[in-house]
């Protein structure tokens, strides 16, 4: 812990591996083919078809989730160029628990290109955010106005953590 800032990696579990190379390369393979072998009847089709999938990655790269930050009633979700904040002070109930993201469906966000990061829902969690990276590390932060899952490298210390601030408050 330095200065009172206690930093969790985020992992890639083997699922975001396999989804973020296989979307690279088709979106660049399918679209960057269609571009150089002449597919494209017009040089604005041939622009679009080389302008989507770079911003398609680029836009998905920028939400990736890098590792998270707790420093004390304040948690932050780490991004490649800036930080999401998660008010914690309302803090009910901290768990690790790898079957979180089981059924749950994406209602808006990011679905595996990067991170597994934005508003979904299921059954056992309801209306949650995922910023997530590995399944089998997620951890449910439950708070008076939100859920939200993580996957820090150390799920069981992060854990610790949080019930420590929340017993301290």
């Amino acid at each position: 812990m330095i200065g009172g800032e206690r930093y969790f990696n985020a992992p890639w579990g083997t699922m975001l591996k396999v989804i973020s190379l296989l979307g690279t390369v088709l979106l660049i393979g399918v679209f960057g083919g269609m571009a150089l072998t002449g597919r494209a009847s017009t040089a604005i089709t041939m622009a679009l078809y080389l302008v989507i999938p770079l911003l398609t990655l680029s836009i998905s790269l920028l939400f990736t989730v890098r590792g998270y930050s707790i420093s004390g009633n304040s948690f932050s979700v780490r991004r490649l160029l800036w930080y999401t904040d998660i008010d914690i002070s309302m803090l009910k109930t901290v768990e690790c628990d790898p079957k979180a993201m089981t059924g749950s469906i994406r209602t808006f966000g990011n679905g595996g290109l990067y991170s597994f990061s934005g508003r979904y829902k299921s059954g056992k969690l309801g209306t949650f955010k995922a910023y997530v990276t590995d399944f089998k590390k997620c951890v449910v932060i439950k708070t008076a106005g939100q859920t939200v899952v993580v996957s820090p490298e150390n799920p069981e210390l992060f854990v610790e953590i949080l019930r420590n601030l929340q017993w301290s408050t």
